[in-house]
């Protein structure tokens, strides 16, 4: 772990990832519960394609989207209250079935995992995604071992780009801001980690609204994570 001993000055104690777009690709489940989602209400499909470009903010704003069509349908106003309840109770529904049949874990990733786990540096998830299928997603994706903690969008009171999921992180393993860091790979990751004055590290083959990785401005960006090893 060279490569992050010299972009922190030492070998962190504490990694924090974000989930869909850094350790899994999981947009295909998503895509599809999303579609058999707007099949539902008689709406047009929306496809992969711009499934990719809505998610990053949590479910609720991926439905939101896919209601409106439009990156911004997640702003308030825009949808519906009674229409979204019945989308998001219609978009739970299938993604619970659809979740982990599709998705797969990055390359580098386990072997990543693992060099952290040996070098006894904790390890948690800190993700917009909701708890129930975060903790389901690790579980089937067969790298929920290596994590003692992870957070959801909807396990505190804010989510990311709000610094707090990354505080209660580091508070919960009593690390600090010198030798934690942050794996993401949109601009909310670095904007969190940005607010809690943490290291962050960005991957380029995520999610982040179709733009680059690049323009958030990471202290650090690897093409995988085994690069870090």
């Amino acid at each position: 772990m060279k490569i992050l001993k010299d972009l922190l000055s030492n070998v962190p104690q504490l990694i924090m990832y974000d989930l869909d777009g850094t350790l899994v690709d999981s947009v295909p489940d998503l895509a599809i519960a999303t579609d058999k989602m707007l099949t539902d209400l008689n709406l047009p499909t929306a496809g992969e394609e711009k499934a990719r470009l809505w998610v990053g903010n949590g479910i609720p704003s991926l439905v939101k989207r896919a209601l409106a069509d439009d990156f911004m349908g997640d702003q308030a106003g825009v949808v519906d209250q009674k229409v979204f309840e019945k989308a998001y109770d219609r978009f739970k529904h299938h993604y619970a079935i659809e979740v982990g049949q599709h998705s797969h874990v990055y390359p580098g990733v386990r072997e990543f995992l693992e060099a952290a786990k040996h070098r006894d540096i904790k390890q948690a998830v800190v993700t917009n995604k909701s708890e129930l299928f975060t903790e389901k997603l690790l579980k089937l994706m067969g790298i929920d071992q290596y994590f003692t903690l992870s957070l959801g969008g909807d396990s505190l009171d804010e989510k990311k780009p709000h610094p707090m999921p990354l505080l209660h992180a580091m508070k919960h393993f009593g690390t600090d801001t010198s030798n934690s860091l942050m794996i993401g790979d949109s601009s909310n990751d670095v904007k969190a980690a940005n607010a809690a004055n943490v290291k962050v590290v960005g991957l380029p083959y995520g999610y982040n609204h179709g733009q680059p990785i690049e323009s958030a401005n990471p202290d650090l960006v690897v093409q995988t994570l085994d690069q870090l090893i």
